[in-house]
């Protein structure tokens, strides 16, 4: 794996079926060239990402919705990307015949989004196709807001580009449109409030899972890390030897861990969000670490999309305890 910021070479890599680390607004994504099925077939095998779990696609430029949607294009479509794009939302919506089966897992339906990074931009643009990209992590594993975190997986990837910018870190909002319907089918960053505050006529159903849609995000168990995570309830003040503890906000009393790691001093949303996987990849790579234990956050607003990334890290775990 070539690691460098050269995004030509990025691009060149894309274009000929290689497979690109990089950075978006949200976390690192593992690309290829979204209209060739080969290339797009290395990404589930790198990543060993079950075939059933479709990949989102990336674009530069909302017009290159024309050729991966179907037509007619539902007309909130237009409204939701002219507003939020680039950024971190994901629009599901009937594919076109362009977009191959592999990157829908078969389903009808192609997820779409534009990244708001300047670097996956440029990447996207200069490659000269549409990106298809989940996040560059092994399949189940942490979601990677570094590239450090990237080279870590050691998977076979082409190039790895860097990217110094800030981001928000966690996943985008992935929604299923059909007509004037929205389906928040996986929360994020922009939430219910934002799409209303755009247009109070939408409907939105706020749960998607019993959809006949495939989509990124849907599985019980995801965004996990190699160690034991369970949740930090408020009774527990001192925890099991060599556990470490992320919090959100600094407390009157500390408790009792071997290492504590604050996402936020305040009870920051935003700042959680950004610091959180980062967190979870300081206790994994902690030697002194056996178990993790972590703070969950209040269900409003972003703090839904947050406990939904937190309840998929700790769910098998939940199950052997």
């Amino acid at each position: 794996m070539v690691i460098g910021k050269d995004v030509d070479k990025a691009a060149g890599f894309i274009r000929n079926g290689g497979l690109v680390a990089f950075p978006t607004e949200t976390v690192y994504g593992l690309g290829a060239d979204a209209l060739n099925p080969l290339a797009v077939a290395a990404i589930f095998k790198t990543k060993k990402r079950p075939t059933f779990d479709p990949l989102i696609v990336h674009i530069s430029d909302i017009a290159q919705i024309e050729d991966l949607f179907e037509k007619p294009i539902a007309p909130v479509v237009y409204k939701l990307a002219a507003h939020f794009w680039p950024g971190p939302l994901t629009i599901v919506h009937r594919k076109s015949t362009l977009v191959p089966d592999i990157v829908t897992s078969g389903m009808d339906t192609v997820a779409v989004r534009m990244p708001a990074h300047p670097l996956a931009q440029e990447l996207i643009r200069k490659a000269g196709v549409p990106v298809a990209a989940p996040s560059a992590n092994r399949f189940g594993q942490l979601s990677p807001t570094r590239h450090e975190h990237v080279v870590k997986q050691t998977m076979e990837i082409d190039y790895l580009l860097v990217g110094d910018y800030d981001i928000i870190g966690i996943e985008s909002t992935v929604l299923y449109v059909d007509n004037e319907t929205v389906s928040i089918l996986r929360p994020g960053y922009i939430t219910a409030k934002d799409i209303l505050e755009l247009d109070r006529s939408i409907t939105i159903i706020n749960k998607g899972e019993n959809l006949k849609v495939s989509s990124p995000g849907l599985l019980k168990s995801h965004y996990s890390p190699l160690k034991p995570l369970y949740y930090f309830t408020n009774d527990m003040q001192e925890l099991p030897e060599k556990s470490g503890l992320i919090l959100h906000q600094i407390r009157k009393t500390e408790p009792i861990a071997e290492k504590i790691i604050y996402t936020s001093r305040t009870g920051n949303l935003f700042e959680t969000a950004a610091n959180l996987f980062t967190a979870l990849h300081a206790m994994e790579d902690n030697p002194a670490i056996d178990t993790i234990f972590i703070e969950p956050v209040p269900e409003t607003g972003l703090g839904i999309a947050i406990m939904d990334r937190l309840r998929k890290a700790t769910y098998r775990y939940s199950k052997t305890k």
